[in-house]
C-alpha cells in the first residue's frame, strides 16, 4: 500500500485544481460550510507558530483531538512546544469562537514521526492537546463501540484550498472490505490541512467521533482515505478527560 499523509499545510490551491489535490477520491465531494452551530463550533484549526495548520476537535473543555504528525517540526523531527500550538474553535474567515494555546501534548503510544508511513505507525497517529484555558463550547463525544455495517459518515476539516472555512464531505462511508490492522479505510475526501479532522457518525444524541483522518493511500490500485478508529484512542481520551491521563505522553 502506497501512503501519503494529509499533513499540516501552508499551501494554497486554485479551485480548478481541487480534483487533483492529494486525498480527493475521484470527484471532489467536499462542500464549504459557513456555519458555527454545534458540532461545527467544536471543530477548529490547530495552528503552529512555525507555520502550517491542521484540524482539531474539542472533546472536552480543555482537550482537543488531532493527528500526531501535525505536532512535529518537519525540519527537526521533534515535537513542537505546547506553547507554540494554538487551537481556534469554530474558526471561520479569520474569526473564531474561542482560542487557547496548548499546555500539554499527549501522543499515541508508539508513534514515530520519522518512521516510514506504514500502516502500523499510522495507527498510532493520534494526539490530544490539553489547553491552557477551558472553552465554553459543547465538545463532541467519542464513540467507543465499533462501527455498525452500512453507515454513512461526515468528515469536516480545513483543507489547503479552503483554509479559512470548514468543508465537509457528507455521505461518505467506511470502505468495504478488510482494513489494515489499527486503521479504518474510508471514502471521505480530505487533503493537506485536513489531517486530524473527525469522521462523525450521526446518532439520536447527535454526531459522535468514530475516526480521525490521518492519510490516504492506494490499496489494490484504489485510492482510499485512512483514519485511526475511535476505538484506538477512546480509553486514553476518557482518562484524560477524567483527570487520570497523567503528565507524560501515553
Amino acid at each position: 500500500m502506497v501512503l501519503f499523509v494529509a499533513s499540516a499545510t501552508v499551501a494554497k490551491a486554485r479551485d480548478a485544481d481541487r480534483d487533483h489535490l492529494p486525498g480527493i477520491l475521484g470527484r471532489d465531494d467536499r462542500t464549504p460550510l459557513d456555519n458555527q452551530d454545534w458540532p461545527w463550533s467544536a471543530i477548529g484549526r490547530v495552528n503552529r507558530t512555525i507555520g502550517g495548520f491542521c484540524t482539531g476537535t474539542l472533546i472536552g473543555p480543555r482537550h482537543v483531538l488531532t493527528a500526531a504528525h501535525c505536532l512535529f517540526n518537519r525540519r527537526t523531527g521533534r515535537l513542537i512546544g505546547a506553547g507554540d500550538i494554538h487551537f481556534l474553535a469554530g474558526y471561520r474567515r479569520g474569526a473564531y469562537l474561542s482560542h487557547s494555546v496548548a499546555r500539554k501534548i499527549f501522543v499515541g503510544a508508539g508513534y514515530d514521526y520519522r518512521a516510514p508511513f506504514e500502516a502500523s505507525n499510522l495507527a498510532a497517529d493520534w494526539a490530544i492537546l490539553e489547553l491552557a484555558e477551558p472553552m465554553d463550547i459543547r465538545p463532541v463525544p467519542i464513540r467507543k463501540e465499533p462501527l455498525p455495517a452500512g453507515v454513512e459518515l461526515v468528515r469536516a476539516g480545513y483543507g489547503q484550498d479552503r483554509a479559512h472555512l470548514l468543508s465537509i464531505h457528507d455521505g461518505c462511508a467506511p470502505r468495504p472490505g478488510a482494513s489494515p490492522p489499527g486503521l479504518l479505510l474510508h471514502t471521505c475526501d480530505a487533503t493537506h490541512g485536513d489531517s486530524g479532522s473527525p469522521l462523525l457518525l450521526r446518532g439520536a444524541d447527535g454526531p459522535a467521533i468514530v475516526g480521525l483522518d490521518v492519510a490516504a493511500g492506494r490499496l489494490g490500485g484504489t485510492l482510499a482515505g485512512l483514519a485511526v478508529p475511535a476505538t484506538s484512542f477512546h480509553t486514553f481520551a476518557h482518562a484524560a478527560l477524567s483527570g487520570a491521563g497523567g503528565d507524560d505522553e501515553p
